[in-house]
């Protein structure tokens, strides 16, 4: 993460009413071997996700946290974390877990892994909820699969409101960007189930989106605590901008460290290579370099973000690829005839695509021309969609 001052680094993890752990000697325990107490259960699962023994976490000035959302008799869920140190360039990090008692004690199992996916569809309703067991299911295979590198998320701010880009993408993956500015509030950029994250309740957000991926907000100021799950909408309200550090990390300066994850596993972190949210496409080089598109537009750090709202599923962005506009034709090639414009970074909706000539722009070359809902044709090598094709073939 950077401020405007300087870069602060730090990602969140994890919940509310936690822990510290004493130290306690790391086994075997593969992601939730059976132990005696929920707290040993889930603090040996988190030092086995993260290959580390307790002497070697403490030694990197690092912590296990863990917090009960919701628990039934033999059954818990909550939220588990291996914070970061205190340094600049740390990053912790965490996952959701389903817990259950049995004769010999707790079995625990950590999001991403087949047990986690087990004992999420095993668990009752009164502790994994009807509405969020989609996200307590997800299938053994680290992460759930994405269609699209469009999240089809806007900025976390109000749309129509420009906010500076303080640090490119950067993070575990390059999975993030650094945001601040404007009015301050951070709101949701996709509707979904917020979880608290840090064990102090403030700080850090998460929302699982329901087409495969979640977003982080660090370093909140008065946040709201979802506790262990709200439903929000998109524009929700989830807190200023501010430094916190409560997992961990460093921060300099007011500003959202805004991340990107794939559902089944948040240390699958999403690089940003050509994925879009805002309208803005991004572009990582080093860490806190790199860019953010929007048709020929490029913004550096320093620049400003407007924010465009969110792209469509069957939508695209125009990209004239460094020219003003793109022609319209009344067919899929060169050989049709010109019926009109559209301008460099205007969206348009996409009904169909279908093969024609073959063309040259920033993401390459394609045949592939797009069908647009008023009966005209662009191709799609001066489109961004996030896929290789939109829609039905024509």
């Amino acid at each position: 993460m950077r401020s405007t001052a300087r870069r602060a680094l730090a990602i969140g993890v994890v919940a509310a009413l936690a822990f510290t752990a004493a130290p306690v000697v790391a086994t075997a325990s593969n992601d939730g071997a059976t132990k005696g107490s929920l707290r040993t259960a889930v603090t040996d699962a988190i030092l086995a996700r993260a290959e580390l023994s307790a002497g070697e976490a403490a030694q990197q000035g690092r912590e296990t946290q863990f917090k009960v959302d919701r628990r039934d008799g033999r059954w818990a869920t909550g939220t588990a974390v291996l914070t970061a140190p205190a340094v600049e360039g740390a990053y912790p990090t965490g996952w959701l877990f389903v817990a259950r008692r049995g004769a010999g004690g707790w079995t625990v199992g950590l999001e991403g892994s087949q047990r986690f996916a087990d004992l999420g569809g095993a668990a009752p309703a009164t502790v994994v909820v009807p509405r969020e067991r989609h996200i307590f299911t997800t299938g053994g295979a680290r992460t759930m699969a994405v269609s699209s590198d469009n999240t089809g998320l806007m900025l976390p701010y109000a749309q129509g409101a420009t906010w500076t880009l303080t640090g490119g993408p950067h993070g575990t993956n390059m999975n993030a960007v650094d945001l601040a500015g404007g009015d301050g509030r951070v709101l949701a950029a996709g509707g979904g189930t917020a979880k608290m994250m840090c064990s102090s309740q403030r700080g850090w957000i998460r929302i699982y989106h329901s087409n495969g991926y979640a977003s982080d907000y660090y370093h909140l100021h008065g946040n709201i605590n979802p506790g262990g799950g709200t439903a929000v909408a998109r524009g929700a309200f989830l807190g200023y901008i501010g430094t916190d550090v409560s997992c961990g990390g460093s921060a300099t300066g007011n500003h959202v460290h805004f991340s990107i994850y794939v559902t089944g596993s948040p240390d699958a972190a999403k690089n940003l290579t050509s994925t879009s949210f805002g309208k803005w496409v991004f572009w990582p080089t080093t860490a806190y370099n790199g860019y953010a598109t929007h048709g020929s537009t490029v913004r550096y750090p320093g620049g400003g973000l407007y924010n465009y709202g969110v792209l469509g599923s069957n939508q695209g962005i125009v990209d004239s690829n460094g020219g003003t506009s793109v022609n319209k034709r009344s067919g899929p090639g060169t050989g049709y005839a010109i019926v009109g414009s559209v301008a460099d970074g205007a969206t348009i909706t996409i009904s169909c695509w279908r093969y024609g000539t073959s063309h040259t722009g920033r993401y390459g070359t394609t045949s592939v021309w797009d069908k647009l809902t008023d009966g005209t044709w662009v191709s799609d090598a001066y489109v961004y969609t996030g896929r290789a094709t939109i829609g039905p073939q024509c």
